[in-house]
């Protein structure tokens, strides 16, 4: 678990780098967050303790995969905010959980290791602001003949 502080500078750094600059996340003092802000979240603790997590690195084994977190193919990130998206001076508690261990097959007949996993963030009351679902693969380096 990590605690992330919402900080209204890093909102509008944010906004700006990623050409969303709209004047609801520059210049209101409780700006929300952009829908992807979040994604931040790896400035704050290391995401993907679950990429290394017992049912994975059995599923890896078993498929001839390595688990090299340098190779590891991001596939797909989705927000979720069940409310209001949080907004500056709040601060956010994440949890991460694994959903989902998946063997397939490529195309080229290589095998994949697909990791789907969540990171919840809670505010100070401990009501769920957001999830992000992350899908995550880890693929064969060579074709088996």
């Amino acid at each position: 678990m990590a605690i992330m502080p919402i900080e209204r500078g890093k909102i509008r750094e944010y906004a700006t780098a990623t050409a969303a600059a709209r004047p609801a996340y520059l210049d209101d003092p409780k700006a929300p967050v952009p829908p992807t802000f979040l994604a931040t979240v790896v400035f704050w603790t290391p995401i993907g303790e679950t990429l290394r997590s017992p049912e994975v690195l059995q599923a890896c084994q078993q498929a001839g995969v390595t688990p090299d977190l340098g190779r590891l193919l991001s596939l797909e990130q989705e927000y979720v905010y069940p409310g209001p998206p949080p907004h500056a001076g709040e601060t956010l508690q994440t949890a991460e959980r694994l959903t989902d261990v998946t063997v397939k097959q490529t195309r080229d007949g290589r095998a994949m290791v697909v990791v789907r996993f969540t990171v919840e963030f809670r505010d100070e009351r401990g009501d769920l602001r957001a999830e992000c679902h992350y899908t995550s693969a880890y693929v064969q380096r060579e074709a088996c003949p």
